[in-house]
């Protein structure tokens, strides 16, 4: 685990650095050093004041550029390639990029904005009953608060070894914090082996139920931190064994 922990606090801290440096600078909005971006979404609307009670008079389509003229709370006044100005909303702004490719940070695009509709790899480690574990996963958000994903896993130390696979739900509804707290759900297998009798006895091939509380905590760009609790349920020949399981990781979305 002091492994998985060198590795945790190398990628914040190069994140911390990258995030830091790639933050626009607003105190150049106004003058002449304004920003120009591309948009990266389908369209980006423009409305004619900053709110979304104002109509929507313009589209900027994918591939186009645009330059951010200042911002209102979370509302940006831009210029589009036609010369119209307008305001468009930062979640809109999400995932629009500097002429170099590198994807812009805007301090009002928040966790949430990031995770809206975005696919996301994982790598978690942590203990099952004292034994090490570490799992990769691989999901999807439809919705800003919900999102799903596969899992693969192992369970290893020295006198333990096992594969597991599962789906998860996760529900996040307060995806706007800085520490977001989540709940999942899930389903799935266990595949013992002769070794892992210390955990679970009399089992080969289990399937498990497994329920856990979280906390996403967003550390920049594309990076979110991800510690969890999660119990599981494993069926037995003759009864259900319940599982202790902890772990921490790193989800990265794109």
């Amino acid at each position: 685990m002091k492994y998985l922990m060198r590795v945790v606090l190398l990628l914040c801290s190069v994140s911390s650095e990258v995030h830091s440096n790639d933050f626009f600078d607003f105190t150049g909005i106004g003058t002449a050093d304004t920003v120009v971006l591309e948009v990266a979404e389908p369209y980006i609307e423009m409305h004619t004041g900053p709110g979304r009670g104002y109509p929507v008079f313009n589209v900027v389509e994918q591939g186009e550029t645009i330059e951010i003229l200042k911002h209102k709370a979370s509302w940006y006044k831009i210029r589009s390639p036609d010369n119209k100005t307008g305001w468009t909303n930062a979640s809109q702004l999400a995932h629009t990029l500097k002429p170099t490719g590198i994807p812009v940070d805007l301090p009002e695009i928040n966790h949430g904005d990031y995770l809206k509709s975005s696919w996301r790899i994982g790598f978690t480690g942590g203990q099952i009953e004292g034994a090490n574990t570490f799992s990769i996963t691989a999901g999807y958000r439809p919705l800003s608060w919900l999102g799903t994903e596969l899992e693969w896993g192992k369970i290893f130390d020295n006198s333990v070894t096992s594969d597991f696979y599962g789906v998860n739900l996760l529900m996040e509804p307060k995806t706007n914090w800085l520490v977001t707290p989540y709940v999942t759900i899930g389903a799935g297998q266990f595949s013992f082996n002769s070794r892992q009798k210390v955990v679970v006895e009399d089992a080969g091939t289990a399937d498990y139920l497994s329920a856990g509380i979280g906390a996403n905590y967003y550390i920049g760009r594309n990076f979110v931190m991800r510690g969890e609790y999660r119990w599981y349920s494993v069926s037995t020949d003759d009864d259900r064994v319940g599982l202790n399981s902890w772990r921490i990781g790193l989800n990265i979305f794109f």
